[in-house]
C-alpha cells in the first residue's frame, strides 16, 4: 500500500501541505484510538490533539459512546472500502466529555488502493443537528427525484459497461448521487444519505482513473446503486403511494377478466372473441409498459400478435395456448408479489438474485439454478419454485421474465391520488378538445387558450424555498456556523422539468455559500460582521425566462488560491491570468480548493453541476465576487423546455 488514492476524507495523509478546512478538530485515528495526525480549525472544541482521541477530547472510555468509537476502528481499518457503510453504523454522532459538555462528531476512512488505512473524525462542540420533522409529503417528493437520478445513473452504468472511457458518464452518476446526498441531509432518510456517500466512494475512484473502468469496480458501482435504490424505495411513506405491481393489478383487473372470458370462448373455436382479447391483451401491455415491467409487456406482445394469426380458418390450440400465456404470466407475478410482500425477506431478495444470476459461476460451485431454488424455497416464494420446476416450457420463461422484471414490480407508482396526476389527465383531455375546435377554428384563436391548458401542471418555486430553508440550517450546524437562509421567489410558476433542475442547481449553490462562503462565527466577528452567516435566494421573472440569485454575506473567493491550485492541477498555464479567467476554473468537473473531503463539499461537483444543468436547459449562469462581502452567483433559465 504505496501511492494513496485517498477517498475521504484527506487527500494526502502525509503531506504536510494539504490542511483541511473543517471548522472544528479533524482527527486521523488508528486502529487502536491514538492520534496519527490532527487538523484544529477555527471551531476547534480543544486547543491540541495528541496520544488517544479520548484524552485529546477528555472523553470517559468507558462510556457507550467510546465503545462505538472503538467498535468501528477495529472493524473498519484493515477492510475494504465499499464496506464503509456497514462499519459506520456503528459510528456515533455525538460524544459527551467527562465534564457532560456535547460534542457533535463526523466518521469517514481514509482509504488506499481500496482498503481503509485510518478512520477521520470531524469533531465540533455542541449538540448534533436537529433533525427536521418528518414530512410525508416532502419525504415523498425527494424519493421521487431520487429515483429519477437513480434512472439515470443505471443508464450512464450501461453506457460505461459500453464503453469503459465515457468520462462523461461518471460525472452525471456522481452529480447525481451528491444531489441525492444533499437532498436527504438534515432529514429522517439518513440512511440513504449514508448509501449515497458510499457511492460517492465508487463513484470517486472511477473519476480518478485515467483507464477504462474494470469490471469489478463497475460491478460494485452497481451494488451501490442498487442498495441506494432499495432504500430509497423502503422510504417511500406507505399509504402515500402504491408499488408498480399493486397499481398494474388494480388497473388491468378488469382487463384481466375479459381476457379470461374471451380466452375461454377461444378455446372453443369461437373466432368472435378476438377482438375482445386483443382489447385486453393491450390495455395490460400499456399498463405493462407505464410499470416498466419489459418482460410482462413482451409477453402482450406475443400475445398479441398470435391474436393476429387467428381467425375463422385458424384457431390452432397451440396459438390459443399461446395467448392463455399471457394470463398464467400474470397470475405468476401477482403470487410471487403476495408471497414476497408477506415475506421477511423482502422484495430486495428477487432484486438480489436477479443480479446474482447474471453473474459468472465459479468452477467447482453449486449450479445457479440450483441454488437460486434452495434460496428462495428459504425465503418462502413456493409459486417461483414450482414455475422453475415445472415441465411446461412456458413455466420456464414466466420465471425468467419475473426475475427481469423484480427490480421494477417494487418500484414506487405515482400515488393515484396525487393532484398533479389529476390536473396531467385534465390538461390532456383540454388539449384534446382544442384539438378538435382547430378543425373549424383558426388557430391563432386558439393560441391563448392552449398556452393556459400547457401551464396547468406547472409547479410554484416556493416548493423549493422551503427545502433550501431546512436544508441551510442543517449545514449552519453541522458546520459549527449560524446561517439562515432568506427566500423570495414569489408566486413565479416553471414547468416541472424547469422545477426539477432549478431544485437541484439551488441545492448545490447554497451548500456552496454555505461551505465556503460564510465564515465561522469568531472570523466573522473579527471582520466586524454579524456572528450569524446570511444567504439570500430570489427569483424574478422576465418574459419566457426565470433570472434565480443566490447571494451570500461571506468571505467572497480567493481568486489567488484559486489561481494556485488550478495552476498546479494544469487547469490554467500559470497564475497570471485574469478574474474572470480563475471565477470560470470554479465551473471545471472536479475543482476544489478543498483539501479535505467531509460529508458536506469537497469533491469539487457543485460548481460544475450548476453550469452543465443549465446550460443542458438552455440557460446560463454567472459568478460576481466582492473579497470580504460575499458571492452572488446568477442564474438564467427558459420557464419551459426550449
Amino acid at each position: 500500500m504505496n501511492a494513496a488514492v485517498a477517498l475521504s476524507p484527506v487527500a494526502e495523509l502525509n503531506d504536510p501541505t494539504q490542511a483541511p478546512t473543517f471548522p472544528g478538530a479533524t482527527i486521523v485515528l488508528d486502529a487502536d484510538g491514538r492520534v496519527i495526525r490532527s487538523w484544529l480549525g477555527p471551531a476547534s472544541p480543544v486547543a491540541s490533539c495528541e496520544g488517544t482521541i479520548f484524552g485529546a477530547l477528555d472523553l470517559d472510555d468507558t462510556s457507550p459512546e467510546a465503545a462505538r468509537v472503538q467498535l468501528v476502528l477495529a472493524s473498519a481499518i484493515g477492510g475494504m472500502a465499499g464496506a464503509w457503510s456497514v462499519f459506520a453504523a456503528d459510528a456515533p454522532t455525538m460524544l459527551v466529555k467527562r465534564d457532560n459538555s456535547v460534542l457533535t462528531s463526523f466518521w469517514q476512512p481514509v482509504v488506499r488502493r481500496g482498503w481503509i488505512v485510518a478512520v477521520a473524525g470531524f469533531v465540533v462542540a455542541g449538540a448534533p443537528p436537529r433533525l427536521e420533522a418528518d414530512d410525508p409529503v416532502e419525504r415523498n417528493r425527494i424519493c421521487v427525484d431520487a429515483l429519477g437520478l437513480l434512472d439515470e445513473c443505471d443508464a450512464c452504468v450501461r453506457h460505461l459497461r459500453a464503453d469503459g472511457t465515457a468520462r462523461h458518464a461518471v460525472h452525471r452518476m456522481f452529480r447525481a448521487v451528491h444531489t441525492i446526498k444533499g437532498s436527504t441531509r438534515g432529514t429522517q432518510l439518513r440512511s440513504i444519505c449514508e448509501l449515497a456517500h458510499a457511492a460517492e466512494e465508487s463513484l470517486e475512484i472511477l473519476r480518478r482513473k485515467d483507464e477504462p473502468a474494470s469490471l469489478e469496480e463497475l460491478s460494485q458501482l452497481e451494488a451501490d446503486l442498487r442498495r441506494l435504490r432499495t432504500a430509497v424505495v423502503q422510504a417511500r411513506p406507505r399509504g402515500e403511494t402504491d408499488d408498480a405491481m399493486t397499481e398494474l393489478l388494480a388497473e388491468c383487473r378488469s382487463a384481466i377478466l375479459d381476457l379470461r372470458v374471451a380466452v375461454a370462448r377461444l378455446a372453443d373455436g369461437d373466432a368472435g372473441a378476438i377482438p375482445a382479447a386483443t382489447r385486453a391483451v393491450d390495455r395490460i401491455g400499456r399498463a405493462a409498459d407505464r410499470a416498466k415491467l419489459r418482460a410482462l409487456r413482451i409477453q402482450c406482445t406475443a400475445a398479441h400478435n398470435t391474436l393476429m394469426m387467428l381467425g375463422d380458418d385458424s384457431m390452432e390450440k397451440d396459438l390459443v395456448a399461446e395467448v392463455w400465456a399471457l394470463l398464467d404470466h400474470v397470475d405468476l407475478y401477482g403470487e410471487v408479489y403476495r408471497e414476497l410482500s408477506a415475506s421477511d425477506a423482502g422484495p430486495s431478495l428477487l432484486v438480489t438474485l436477479s443480479s446474482w444470476m447474471d453473474a459468472p459461476e465459479a468452477d467447482g460451485d453449486a449450479t445457479s439454478h440450483d441454488t437460486l431454488l434452495d434460496m428462495l424455497t428459504k425465503a418462502g416464494v413456493p409459486s417461483l419454485v414450482d414455475a422453475f420446476t415445472a415441465s411446461d416450457a412456458y413455466a420456464s420463461r414466466r420465471a425468467l421474465g419475473l426475475l427481469a422484471d423484480a427490480q421494477a414490480m417494487f418500484e414506487p407508482a405515482r400515488p393515484r391520488d396525487d393532484a398533479s396526476l389529476r390536473f396531467e389527465r385534465a390538461q390532456r383531455d383540454l388539449l384534446d378538445a382544442l384539438d378538435a375546435l382547430a378543425r373549424d377554428v383558426p388557430p391563432a384563436q386558439l393560441s391563448d387558450a392552449r398556452a393556459i391548458v400547457q401551464r396547468l401542471v406547472w409547479t410554484p418555486l416556493s416548493v423549493v424555498g422551503r427545502r433550501l430553508s431546512r436544508m441551510t440550517r442543517t449545514l449552519g450546524a453541522e458546520l459549527g456556523k449560524t446561517v439562515s437562509a432568506e427566500i423570495d421567489v414569489g408566486d413565479i410558476l416553471v414547468a416541472p422539468e424547469i422545477g426539477r433542475v432549478v431544485g437541484e442547481i439551488l441545492v448545490h449553490a447554497v451548500r456552496n455559500a454555505a461551505d465556503h462562503g460564510i465564515e465561522a462565527a469568531g472570523e466573522r466577528t473579527a471582520a466586524g460582521k454579524e456572528p450569524a452567516g446570511t444567504i439570500w435566494v430570489t427569483a424574478q421573472e422576465r418574459g419566457d425566462r426565470v433570472v434565480l440569485t443566490v447571494r451570500d454575506d461571506g468571505r467572497g473567493l480567493d481568486l489567488d488560491k484559486i489561481r494556485r491550485v488550478a495552476a498546479a492541477k494544469g487547469l490554467l498555464d500559470s497564475t497570471a491570468v485574469s478574474d474572470e479567467e480563475a471565477i470560470d476554473v470554479l465551473f471545471a468537473p472536479g475543482f476544489s480548493t478543498s483539501s479535505v473531503v467531509t460529508a458536506v463539499s469537497g469533491r469539487g461537483v457543485g460548481m460544475d453541476v450548476i453550469r452543465s444543468l443549465a446550460e443542458e436547459q438552455g440557460g446560463s449562469v454567472t459568478l460576481a465576487s466582492q473579497p470580504g462581502r460575499g458571492t452572488t452567483l446568477t442564474l438564467e433559465l427558459p420557464v419551459a423546455p426550449v
